[in-house]
């Protein structure tokens, strides 16, 4: 049996878990971990998602979409080819498919489990620069991803960025660090309210005309301040 690491000594195991992603079987262990609770600054981070970036933070960290980086997506394509070559070869009403097919949905499995830890890894990482900043409090959005996912021109997006597990690897790297995790009201304007002045953007007297995803930068009328989108939202949920 291989080990991703060195299994620690003189502790007791607990919540084991076997799974099988269809090629390979995998154990899970935990292992209480001993962990001193850091010291944190005065500073409240928000932290606002999207798709064009992972993140973006109002103090300044930003982290990319991984999916669009050149290697991610020469994944998706050579995936995307051997679900074409699984069609194409299954045999319906057939018990025992061939060798291609079998061959083809291997190859299917080992592409998927590839991308999904790249993924996966990223976030992992992404999540962990932010709580090492050790702010007192992150404040996120509270999304609703399954409705989001319900908007046929985004759910593919969507479902690639993977927010949930995010939020998820966020909400317990703050638990671990003594951070205060907070979600912001899910009616909270983060995005069109004026991060200088306070004023909500209004479409009736804004240039930029009816708010959209499209609107990427704007400026407010009321104190001429320019917000790109993202770090606005972010400096008023870390104001949360």
């Amino acid at each position: 049996m291989k080990t991703s690491q060195q299994l620690p000594r003189n502790k007791k195991p607990s919540n084991s878990r076997v799974t099988f992603d269809g090629r390979h079987w995998w154990i899970s262990v935990g292992f209480q971990e001993d962990f001193e609770l850091q010291e944190l600054t005065n500073e409240s981070i928000g932290v606002d998602v999207g798709l064009k970036e992972l993140f973006v933070a109002s103090n300044g960290m930003k982290e990319r979409n991984i999916n669009k980086d050149a290697k991610v997506k020469k994944l998706l394509k050579r995936k995307k080819s051997a679900q074409s070559d699984m069609s194409r070869r299954f045999k319906k009403g057939v018990k025992i498919q061939s060798a291609g097919y079998k061959k083809a949905k291997a190859e299917h499995l080992r592409l998927s489990r590839k991308i999904m830890n790249i993924r996966n890894n990223h976030i992992h990482q992404a999540t962990a620069k932010l709580v090492k900043t050790k702010p007192m409090r992150i404040v996120v959005e509270d999304l609703s991803i399954s409705n989001l996912l319900k908007n046929k021109k985004l759910s593919k997006a969507l479902s690639f960025q993977k927010l949930n597990f995010f939020f998820q690897c966020l909400s317990y790297k703050c638990e671990k660090y003594g951070i205060e995790y907070v979600k912001a009201d899910k009616w909270f304007a983060s995005s069109k309210i004026c991060s200088c002045c306070g004023v909500k953007y209004d479409h009736s007297v804004q240039p930029e005309g009816q708010w959209s995803l499209k609107i990427r930068e704007w400026r407010c009328v009321p104190c001429n301040s320019h917000h790109d989108r993202d770090v606005n939202a972010s400096i008023n949920l870390s104001r949360w």
